[in-house]
């Protein structure tokens, strides 16, 4: 069995994953969790693997609209803000 969201509705999942997230990024991640829960473990057995697959993608959908509102913001690059990220993180 198989879902399929209406990409509209993905990403205001996506964005609801994202806004738990961002409200304790360093503390305990109950929201996070919460929220998790909501989208994959309270779907019936059949439907959670597609239900996860469908979050990632509407994660996915999200990060790519970032990278091009911070392009237009910035004039930085998707590839540039990406090479930044990489850079920053093999410093970590």
């Amino acid at each position: 069995m198989s879902i399929t969201t209406p990409p509209p509705e993905g990403a205001r999942h996506a964005i609801e994953l994202m806004t738990a997230w961002a409200d304790r990024p360093d503390g305990p991640p109950d929201l996070l969790a919460d929220c998790l829960r909501r989208h994959i473990d309270e779907r019936p057995d059949e439907i959670r693997v597609a239900a996860a697959v469908e979050l990632i993608m509407s994660m996915t959908y999200l990060c790519g609209t970032l990278l091009m509102l911070r392009e237009r913001e910035t004039g930085a690059s998707a590839q540039e803000t990406l090479r930044d990220l990489a850079l920053h993180y093999a410093e970590g």
